[in-house]
């Protein structure tokens, strides 16, 4: 039986799919011969080989869809004009804050089941394009060869100063909702957002004394962080989805005219050796992000999923003991409330660290393309985020590297128990357990919109690295077109030379 290893933790292997042209013989009589366009190898997500894994991908797709947010919304605004009516009973605002409790666990595992999706899929990615790049550094070493000295630089040339195509693939493709949701995402998790969330946390402080710190004091911010909590868990999920589609479709692109590459490549070159397989080693890590890594995969599996199942039936099944009180209906609420901020926690470290790894292996490829670019005397295509951060996005990023800390996470289990203290020290009575209820709600609200500021940070740059390998490839493409019209010419000189 194989030992239980988290997705973090695994290698990933892969090769790019091989690129069939002609035979050597006809690519040697015609040299211009590119592959038909349906041939060319795009970009693929991989299905899980597991049936579990395929239901909850397929889960997580269909909570971060259109559908899903629009119910959310729909149910929060009726939450809200009901409370017209039934908002002075205290089961009515027990029993909704459960109802938003229990949303947020069940949303915590799905966004933490969405981070190990797109990890592996983009880690996949990533292998491929580095596979092909040794094919095209091994070919394109030929074709120098080939070329020589004053052919290379008659081909760089002409290709040096041709325009470039956009990366605008992506966009194109957008919805309006997913353009929405974008726009949306660049105002909620502005820095100005999250600093009046705060100010609204201390003006409901400041009622505290007129309203004698009561219970029902607390349930009012409970309810409302609860509620602003679903709406960020279904808009992060929604967000997520529409990157991540944006970001297949720009590798599409990128993998089709890297197919493409391949082909003009194995032509010129007369080489018919497949890609090699490539591996992707995860960076080492201390012996706490590793149990960190453990707990977020378990998060992100079916074991979380049916391990709420079995607490709520549990919380169900000890409703007659309690007769069905206040106490009882505020139960599972601290339960997931609890494990709800510990989790919140986990999901920033885990995000800023597959962001760290992603970049990591983009700066791979990186340096992949730039030994391509060696001898070729042709300028490096790049576009850079050329202006200035605004002091805005400084502050964000501050407060993201701060908020992901390992350290943050051993912070966040402190607190997570100090309110197991305090609740048990006060009996688990009504105000014991708004203790573990209200402050949980309050921090998981606010590292919900951090991870929203952190999404928006690492997807802009995630543009600009898509952007460079994609100008890059179509420069070597254009290289590439060029040195097949100049050996072309090269043998006809040749064959006229000879027939002289």
């Amino acid at each position: 039986m194989k030992s239980f290893k988290p997705v973090f933790l695994c290698e990933v292997k892969g090769a790019a799919e091989t690129q069939q042209v002609a035979s050597v013989q006809y690519a040697k009589n015609d040299i211009n011969t590119v592959v038909a366009a349906e041939k060319v190898s795009g970009y693929r997500v991989n299905a899980s080989s597991r049936l579990v894994d395929r239901w909850l991908d397929t889960l997580v797709r269909f909570a971060g869809s259109a559908p899903v947010f629009l119910v959310i919304v729909s149910g929060l605004l009726t939450w809200a004009l009901m409370g017209i009516r039934f908002g002075d009973s205290d089961v009515w605002v027990a029993a909704i804050s459960d109802v938003q409790a229990i949303l947020c666990y069940v949303f915590d595992s799905l966004l933490m089941r969405q981070l190990l999706r797109e990890y592996t899929e983009q880690r996949e990615a990533m292998v491929k394009i580095q596979s092909r790049c040794n094919s095209h550094h091994r070919m394109l070493l030929k074709v120098k060869n080939k070329l020589g000295p004053e052919g290379i630089r008659e081909v760089a040339e002409k290709c040096k100063d041709e325009p470039l195509e956009p990366l605008d693939h992506g966009l194109r493709t957008q919805t309006l909702f997913a353009r929405c949701i974008i726009f949306s995402a660049k105002k909620f998790g502005h820095i100005v957002t999250v600093g009046m969330y705060w100010v609204c946390i201390f003006i409901w402080l400041g009622f505290g004394p007129k309203c004698n710190w009561s219970n029902r004091w607390q349930l009012y911010i409970n309810d409302a962080t609860s509620a602003l909590m679903v709406l960020v868990f279904a808009f992060l999920a929604c967000l997520r989805e529409c990157y991540a589609d944006y970001t297949n479709t720009c590798l599409d692109a990128i993998f089709r005219l890297d197919s493409t590459l391949e082909s003009e490549l194995r032509l010129l070159s007369e080489d018919d050796v497949p890609n090699p397989v490539e591996v992707n080693v995860p960076p080492k890590e201390n012996y706490l992000q590793k149990v960190i890594y453990y707990y977020a995969d378990i998060i992100g599996t079916l074991v979380g999923i049916l391990f709420l199942i079995a607490v709520i039936i549990t919380w169900a099944a000890v409703g007659p003991v309690f007769h069905f009180n206040n106490t009882w209906w505020l139960l599972i609420g601290t339960y997931a409330g609890l494990v709800g901020l510990f989790d919140s926690f986990v999901l920033r470290n885990v995000q800023n660290k597959v962001h760290q790894n992603t970049k990591s292996q983009v700066r791979h490829v990186e340096a992949f393309d730039m030994a391509l670019f060696a001898g070729l005397s042709v300028p490096i295509p790049a576009v850079k985020d050329v202006k200035a951060p605004s002091l805005s996005r400084r502050v964000s990023r501050k407060m993201d590297a701060v908020s992901s800390h390992l350290l943050m996470v051993v912070a966040g289990f402190i607190v997570t128990i100090g309110c197991l203290v305090a609740s048990s020290a006060m009996r688990w009575s009504l105000t014991g357990q708004l203790i573990s209820n209200v402050p949980p709600s309050i921090l998981e609200t606010f590292f919900m919109l951090i991870l929203i500021t952190g999404q928006n940070d690492a997807e802009a740059g995630a543009r600009v690295d898509l952007t460079n390998i994609y100008y890059r490839r179509q420069r070597l493409l254009s290289f590439m077109k060029h040195a097949s019209e100049h050996r072309l010419k090269q043998e006809d000189d040749e064959v006229a030379t000879e027939s002289q």
